[in-house]
């Protein structure tokens, strides 16, 4: 049984990532309305990402070097007073489209600092043999913000618009303060207890980095995670105009739907008992189903193959993000937990512009000219896959079986299949 100041650290930020959740969605929205332009929100989501990538390294520094709960208290606050402001804004009855982008980008920061200072506080916050619970139950709170909040913004946003989403928002900010504050500060690190000597800020920013480096496991660990995300991302960034081609809104509704309880399910499935196996060999299988639902999802040109490989895919995603993060804070020094997890988030973030990038030309230009130039090979190829969106499956199946081979040589490798040992 864990502590009850996991528990209630749990419930608070349940609720305001909820209620974040509504402004992410209804932001998004009002641009759009306010644009009528797809580049716009592809700016605006740059925005939410760029954070993650400039900062993510001094933000290691700050969650190691300060009690992480204060650190939470104050990133949570200026996202709060962000998101007053905006609400401010939005009575002068304008527009101005870098004030919004100035809004995602600081609230951005503010939702990363946060999310590593609670990330680098799960070694301290509960015992070592719940690590694996306690990260289940992390995702089961983004499995419930992805299922329920685009659900109650969808429901909210056209009777109270993004001012009434922010109020709402403001409500779970004071709301899930009021509990989180119940929790002894000393639960969140152990710095009371341990004078440490500060080196110079370059040195602090790169431990992270170092301390990774210095273990050859953790290395491939981190690498096959980014190489596995590009991809997933790749995929999972046509998810929707296959769908569109296939049906309706209605369909979408429905993959949605199914890969929302795909990742509840996965989630309450890594908070229990199950996984009884090496870290090592879990993610493995998992990595391996990853990419096996990736390629039942371009198998055929049928929705209910898409409905089935996007449960799979979210089912198992939950997993293996559980399986890998117990890993790295079972193999990291309690001291360096912040630099660590900022330091491979720094690493998967980094990817996922390039994965956006480079899907567009992959299935509208690169891919026809393909089938242009070799005509036998579209022959051959539709002869497994049959016809129709063939552009759009095709990534679907390349990115999976290049999943199960990164899968295969990766973990060939004896340092990653026993980076689990002793821990």
């Amino acid at each position: 049984m864990m502590n009850k100041n996991f528990y209630v650290v749990w419930i608070s930020r349940l609720v305001s990532i909820l209620g974040s959740s509504l402004t992410t969605f209804g932001v998004s929205v009002w641009v759009y309305g306010e644009t009528g332009k797809a580049t716009p929100m592809a700016v605006t989501m740059l925005c939410s990402i760029l954070p993650s990538v400039i900062f993510a390294p001094l933000s290691g520094v700050i969650c190691d070097y300060f009690n992480r709960k204060k650190v939470i208290l104050t990133a949570d606050s200026i996202a709060a007073v962000t998101s007053s402001l905006l609400l401010l804004y939005l009575m002068t009855e304008r527009f101005d489209f870098g004030i919004i982008c100035a809004f995602n980008f600081i609230n951005a920061t503010a939702n990363m600092l946060d999310n590593n200072a609670y990330q680098a506080s799960l070694s301290t916050l509960v015992n070592e043999n719940e690590i694996k619970k306690a990260g289940g139950m992390n995702q089961i709170i983004d499995s419930i913000s992805s299922i329920i909040a685009p659900v109650c913004a969808g429901i909210l946003y056209y009777p109270v618009g993004l001012k009434g989403l922010l109020v709402i928002d403001l409500c779970t900010f004071i709301a899930a303060m009021l509990i989180f504050i119940r929790v002894p500060a000393y639960v969140f690190s152990d710095l009371d207890k341990e004078k440490k000597e500060h080196k110079n800020i370059l040195e602090d920013i790169s431990a992270g980095f170092r301390f990774i480096f210095s273990v050859r496991g953790l290395t491939l660990l981190m690498i096959f995670f980014a190489a596995f995300n590009f991809l997933l991302n790749v995929s999972d960034s046509l998810t929707e105009p296959l769908v569109l081609s296939l049906g309706s809104s209605f369909d979408m509704g429905l993959v949605k739907m199914a890969g929302g309880v795909g990742i509840l399910l996965g989630s309450l499935f890594a908070a229990g008992k199950g996984m009884k196996s090496s870290y090592g060999r879990s993610i493995f299988a998992s990595a391996i189903v990853t990419g096996v639902s990736l390629c039942v999802m371009g198998i055929r040109n049928n929705m209910h193959f898409v409905i089935l490989g996007e449960f799979m895919f979210l089912f198992v995603t939950p997993v293996v993000n559980t399986l890998a993060g117990t890993l790295w804070i079972l193999k990291t020094p309690k001291e360096l937990q912040g630099r660590v997890y900022a330091a491979r988030s720094m690493v998967a973030k980094c990817i996922i512009p390039f994965s956006y990038l480079l899907v567009g030309p992959m299935a509208d230009r690169w891919i026809p000219a393909f089938w242009q130039k070799y005509p036998n090979a579209r022959k051959a190829i539709q002869t497994v896959l049959k016809e129709g969106n063939l552009n759009y499956r095709l990534v679907y199946v390349m990115a999976g079986m290049t999943a199960v081979i990164l899968a295969v040589l990766f973990f060939s490798k004896k340092e990653l299949r026993q980076l689990d040992k002793n821990s």
